[in-house]
C-alpha cells in the first residue's frame, strides 16, 4: 500500500495524517511505503523531509519513504499562501518527474511480486489451481 501527501512547509496534509491514524491497524498488517511530494526548484526546497514522516513511518512500520519534487502554481494557493511563497521567493512551476516515480513504483512492485526460478517477477492472478 502505498500513503502519501503533498507538502505545504514542511508538513503533510490533514487528510493524510487523519487516514494514517483512522487506518493504523490495516495498514501495520500490510506493506506500506510512503511518500510525499512537495520540493520545488534546483536544488529542492526545502530540502528537509517532512515532520510527519519521522512518526508516521514507524507508526505503520513504513518500509520506505519517498520524497519527489513537486509543483507550485500561484493561480492553485490562496491570498495567504501566495504571501508567504512571495516572501520566501519560492520559484514557481512545475518540477514534478514522472520517470522517477514509474522506477520508484516499479522498484516496489518487484519488490511485491513473487519470482518464477529465472528471477523474473511473476503476477499472482489469485486464482486457484485444481487439485
Amino acid at each position: 500500500m502505498l500513503l502519501g501527501s503533498a507538502v505545504y512547509q514542511g508538513r503533510w496534509q490533514d487528510a493524510a495524517r487523519d487516514v494514517a491514524h483512522a487506518h493504523l491497524t490495516t495498514l501495520r498488517a500490510r506493506p506500506v511505503w510512503l511518500f510525499s511530494s512537495g520540493p520545488i526548484g534546483e536544488p529542492p526546497f526545502p530540502p528537509d523531509e517532512p515532520h510527519d514522516v519521522a512518526t508516521i513511518g514507524p507508526m505503520l512500520g513504513a518500509r520506505g519513504h519517498r520524497v519527489f519534487p513537486g509543483r507550485l502554481d500561484p493561480r492553485r494557493l490562496t491570498f495567504g499562501e501566495r504571501a508567504v511563497v512571495t516572501a520566501m521567493r519560492a520559484p514557481l512551476g512545475d518540477f514534478r518527474d514522472w520517470s522517477a516515480v514509474r522506477s520508484w513504483a516499479g522498484a516496489i512492485t518487484a519488490e511485491l511480486l513473487p519470482l518464477d526460478g529465472a528471477g523474473t517477477p511473476t503476477e499472482d492472478t489469485g486464482s486457484a489451481t485444481p487439485a
